[in-house]
């Protein structure tokens, strides 16, 4: 993987070659697929995770099994529903999006946000942790309530969607908010990626610094980052919007040493929207994965998943 250093020293962007729609929705009672996420199986077999919502809006985290060899990705079987909204009142009743799968100890886990609805269109959106067994393709939640969620430093909500285990040390990158702000339109959200470190991945300790400064009085939301290391190097891919001209997802670049301070590059993130088709308006929730020394990303594409995921390879040199 010494090619991803190589990208950071010759400021050249990343070379990801899309490859086109991995999952179009298609599956009665339910729209969109979005925040794909994969863990390696056995052999060239990977299990994915992603979500849907049914046809109240609240999302649904599906399982399916996936092949993954020289530079293809295909998804075999029929996605199996694994885990569905909370009960009334829970952090998870309106929603259950897949973020990230941990690997730590022959123990496999599926992080994801739970979400709850509030007056006037607002929301909140909390970490949960299931545990993932490859073998059945079912999900168990490990707690009715969340592991990393509001508190004295979130006060708005908590979503982690990044991790890193370095022995039993723990890193997770997560949206926490800043502010919502009214406007014409209604209530308008501000966030922002933070750090927080644990020993368990349960009990988090929060830094109370946004990770990565907003570019401009335009942007105001980072989606679903995706962190990789090499080395002593951490490689963070993430949606994030918006600009002056364009207000939907575009998927920007940063690198760090220590986890904690990155520098921002967005011009080396190495994919963007495409001329037309699926991915043409939007390009969103990156999640990147490495089998037998190849690079893949799952993406998003248009309003928010709704056209379904795709992937691309990052081409070698």
């Amino acid at each position: 993987m010494g090619a991803l250093i190589d990208h950071l020293q010759t400021k050249q962007p990343f070379a990801w070659q899309k490859k086109g729609l991995l999952f179009e929705p298609n599956m009665p009672g339910f729209t969109h697929g979005s925040h794909p996420c994969a863990v390696h199986f056995k052999d060239d077999v990977f299990v994915v995770a992603f979500t849907c919502r049914d046809m109240q809006r609240r999302s649904h985290v599906f399982l399916s099994y996936a092949t993954i060899k020289d530079g293809g990705i295909a998804l075999t079987g029929t996605p199996k529903m694994a885990l569905a909204p909370g009960a009334p009142g829970y952090f998870d009743c309106d929603g259950v999006i897949s973020v990230c799968i941990v690997s730590h100890k022959n123990q496999h886990y599926l992080y994801y946000v739970g979400w709850q609805n509030l007056p006037e269109g607002m929301w909140i959106c909390d970490t949960g942790r299931a545990i993932l067994n490859l073998e059945a393709l079912t999900l168990e939640k490990e707690f009715e309530g969340p592991v990393l969620g509001r508190d004295k430093h979130n006060p708005l909500f908590a979503a982690a969607t990044a991790f890193h285990v370095t022995d039993d040390v723990w890193h997770t990158w997560y949206n926490s908010g800043v502010k919502w702000e009214k406007t014409e339109q209604g209530w308008h959200h501000h966030y922002g990626i933070h750090h927080a470190q644990s020993s368990d991945g349960i009990d988090w300790v929060c830094d109370p610094e946004i990770c990565i400064p907003f570019a401009d009085e335009y942007e105001y939301a980072f989606g679903r980052p995706s962190v990789y290391r090499v080395d002593d190097t951490y490689f963070m891919w993430f949606a994030h919007r918006a600009t002056k001209d364009i207000d939907t997802y575009r998927i920007g670049f940063a690198s760090s040493k220590d986890g904690l301070k990155w520098d921002r590059n967005d011009a080396l993130a190495g994919i963007d929207v495409a001329p037309e088709g699926w991915d043409s308006e939007m390009i969103c929730y990156p999640y990147i994965i490495e089998h037998r020394g190849r690079m893949y990303m799952l993406y998003n594409g248009n309003e928010y998943g709704k056209t379904g995921f795709g992937f691309a390879v990052l081409e070698k040199d």
